[in-house]
């Protein structure tokens, strides 16, 4: 057991409204620790990840300000599966290790740690429950090609590198379901409701 507050995983398929709900967290004051921004934290030139990737990857993944192009980086992993998992073996170490720091310096009663690939990496197994958001695939794609204005095929390329929905589905102890017919009311609503649940465990 890492630090004594009670460990919940937040995810959900890409799209799918994890930011949405963690930022409802947020805002009754809950501390959200997000895989995520500590990613871009760790790939910063002073982050712990950087070097690291440089000597595996070569100085053209860089930028003009001499930062890790994400584009590039993208497109170098993306049909690339040994490339992926060097990567990956890279950032998801460092990643995991400094959000069970942050967990270990907390008092809260509960802490939410939002991690998309929280499945893929193993970490579901070190969370006391997991939250999914959960959406249908065509849900997904549709908001996906509205937000980064990406075609079908490039969307659907995205979720396939992705654990399916019903493996997502059977690890949730908890369930938002983030449908296009569902409001921000309904989802804050959702969130106040878990709030009162995790309060009490």
């Amino acid at each position: 057991m890492i630090g004594k507050s009670l460990k919940i995983g937040l995810t959900g398929g890409i799209a799918s409204g994890k930011t949405t709900v963690s930022d409802y967290f947020k805002r009754i004051g809950i501390s959200v620790i997000d895989a995520d921004v500590i990613s871009h934290e760790v790939t910063k030139p002073n982050g712990s990840a950087f070097k690291e990737i440089i000597s595996s990857f070569g100085s053209n993944i860089l930028d003009d300000n001499g930062l890790i192009d994400r584009k590039k980086m993208r497109s170098i992993i993306f049909d690339d599966a040994s490339k992926k998992k060097i990567l990956e073996g890279i950032i998801h170490p460092k990643v995991r290790e400094e959000m069970f720091n942050l967990v270990s310096q907390s008092n809260d009663h509960y802490l939410i740690l939002s991690v998309p690939l929280l499945i893929e990496t193993g970490m579901n197994k070190m969370m006391d429950r997991i939250l999914v958001v959960d959406c249908s695939v065509e849900t997904q794609i549709e908001r996906l090609i509205q937000r980064d204005k990406i075609n079908l095929d490039e969307a659907k390329s995205i979720l396939r590198n992705q654990t399916n929905r019903s493996t997502r589905l059977k690890v949730a102890d908890d369930l938002i379901v983030n449908e296009k017919n569902v409001t921000l009311t309904d989802l804050e609503k959702e969130v106040f409701e878990l709030h009162r649940i995790y309060s009490k465990l």
